[in-house]
């Protein structure tokens, strides 16, 4: 929780604003039950990153606002505000990512915040569909003898028949014939669309 870096002169203000028994207090305590408010800030927060700050904004209430109590019920309070914080954290978070689902139960697995989030593209699950289907074709394509992959590939690009026949200096029945055959290799080889 300390800094190495420079206090600055709000935060100079702030410490010498605190009662000194109260920051040997707090410093205390989260020395010594660090683990179990890190445990309980992370079981209600959606990535360790959100727990850490849940545990600073806890942290920072102990020393601004910790009631003077003894050892044993500052730590069950102390518990108590790391779980209030850890939660507005996640409803931050869950703004954020405009995720409203509600939080999962106990053993059932949280919903990915992620997957809410609205984008222009495919998915991931959609670009390894994609990925695969060219995979396939690619292989597909290299089965095929050249005159039809030269066919296909050029018909594809927008050419004519006519137009095919003249670049490749073949007859229309040649050009007919190579897409004509090219096509049922892949349609065997790859499937329908």
């Amino acid at each position: 929780m300390r800094s190495s870096a420079p206090e600055s002169p709000a935060s100079e203000r702030v410490r010498s604003r605190l009662a000194p028994e109260r920051v040997r207090a707090a410093l205390a305590l989260l020395d010594g039950h660090g683990g179990v408010l890190r445990r309980i800030a992370r079981r209600h927060s959606l990535c360790p990153e959100d727990a850490d700050d849940a545990l600073q904004r806890a942290a920072e209430i102990l020393l601004t606002k910790g009631p003077a109590v003894e050892p044993g019920r500052l730590i069950a309070w102390m518990c108590v505000v790391t779980k209030h914080e850890a939660l507005a954290v996640r409803r931050g978070r869950e703004r954020l990512l405009c995720c409203l689902a509600p939080a999962p139960r106990p053993g059932q697995t949280p919903p990915d915040p992620l997957a809410t989030v609205p984008t222009d593209g495919p998915g991931p699950a959609e670009r390894a569909q994609r990925s695969a289907q060219l995979a396939d074709a690619r292989r597909a394509l290299a089965e095929l003898k050249a005159n039809e992959r030269l066919a296909l590939v050029l018909q594809a690009q927008g050419y004519s028949y006519a137009e095919i026949c003249e670049l490749c200096g073949w007859t229309y029945t040649k050009v007919n014939r190579s897409l004509a055959e090219g096509r049922a290799k892949l349609r065997s080889l790859v499937g329908p669309p």
